[in-house]
């Protein structure tokens, strides 16, 4: 079964939130896939970010940036 993660402290353009959703096997490939998709954005991918598993077994809502800088 696949799960979902998100990130929103990885490298980004601006000085501005950033946020990606990441559906992988587990958490070591997540971080592989978004790397290799940070990349493919022109953005670098050697800085240090956090994962969160979202679980998928309710109904959640979950806010992944709400403006408050």
């Amino acid at each position: 079964m696949l799960k979902v993660f998100t990130c929103n402290d990885h490298e980004g353009f601006w000085p501005v939130g950033v946020a990606s959703v990441i559906v992988a096997a587990d958490e070591t490939e997540a971080r592989d896939l978004l790397k290799v998709e940070l990349r493919s954005h022109g953005l670098k991918s050697e800085q240090p970010f956090t994962l969160r598993e979202i679980r998928t077994d309710r109904p959640r809502a979950f806010v992944l940036m709400d403006g408050n800088y």
